[in-house]
């Protein structure tokens, strides 16, 4: 196999505090001009060489409704060949939430991975083997039976050669749950 980006394939290189300046920019923009919402950089999460080159983001969206409802989603930027701007390509939901009574889905402020979340992923995962599994970001908690903790993570199976994927992760470690959900 070759070490050479293939067209089309993802680069995952996960970053929390740095942003390709295009892109930082892009974000700026989106919030400038798209109506309706309003996005706070979650993690820079990587590229796709295609007619130029796709960038992927992990955002919060909070949407201008009188609840102020906040999700998580993925937004994909294109720079096209002999550009210097990055045009929006499309916005996807990962994580919708909703009403935060019993059973709702509360999006986190900070997203940052507290303790209290970093036991509950360490109890559930505590005998999963099969792929090494990064969390870089805490996103939100439901109550259910017990908490689902919802968290985005580098997953990289455990053989080869493997490719990482970048997924949602939702763990509850009182019913031993662990769900995988692939964003990129």
């Amino acid at each position: 196999m070759s070490d050479s980006k293939k067209c089309g394939e993802w680069e995952i290189n996960v970053s929390l505090d740095a942003v390709p300046e295009k892109i930082a920019t892009a974000m700026g923009e989106l919030n400038e001009h798209l109506i309706g919402a309003k996005y706070k950089l979650i993690a820079y999460l990587g590229s796709q060489v295609v007619n130029g080159i796709n960038y992927a983001v992990l955002a919060e969206q909070t949407l201008s409704d009188i609840a102020g409802t906040k999700n998580i989603v993925l937004i994909i930027f294109n720079v096209a060949p002999g550009s210097l701007k990055a045009t929006l390509v499309y916005i996807e939901p990962v994580l919708n939430s909703f009403a935060t009574a019993f059973g709702g889905i509360k999006i986190n402020d900070d997203f940052k991975i507290t303790d209290d979340a970093q036991k509950a992923f360490d109890s559930a995962m505590e005998h999963f083997v099969g792929s090494k599994v990064e969390p870089f970001a805490f996103l939100a908690t439901q109550v259910t039976k017990g908490v689902n903790y919802f968290f985005a993570a580098k997953v990289t199976p455990v053989y080869p050669d493997a490719k990482p994927s970048v997924d949602l992760l939702m763990v509850n470690p009182m019913c031993g749950t662990i769900k995988f959900d692939k964003i990129l």
